[in-house]
């Protein structure tokens, strides 16, 4: 197996069962929910992240319900 020129990482294509796909789908959102919690109980980490990260949460706080306070 070659590996590939742009990553450098060797890939082989691997079929997955409808479970094992839904398993990796429950993995990769509990990831995802872990990291964006981690940064949205760190201002500081959040400051460092890519644009794309900051803009989920600026757009996440514009579209939050507003309560009858606000």
């Amino acid at each position: 197996m070659a590996a590939d020129p742009g990553t450098g990482y060797t890939s082989a294509m691997i079929e997955l069962t409808p479970e094992e796909n839904l398993q990796l789908l429950q993995e990769i959102e509990a990831n995802r929910a872990f990291i964006l919690l981690a940064y949205q109980s760190d201002p500081a980490l959040l400051a460092l992240a890519d644009p794309q990260i900051r803009r989920l949460f600026e757009n996440a706080h514009e579209a939050a319900p507003r309560t009858k306070d606000e």
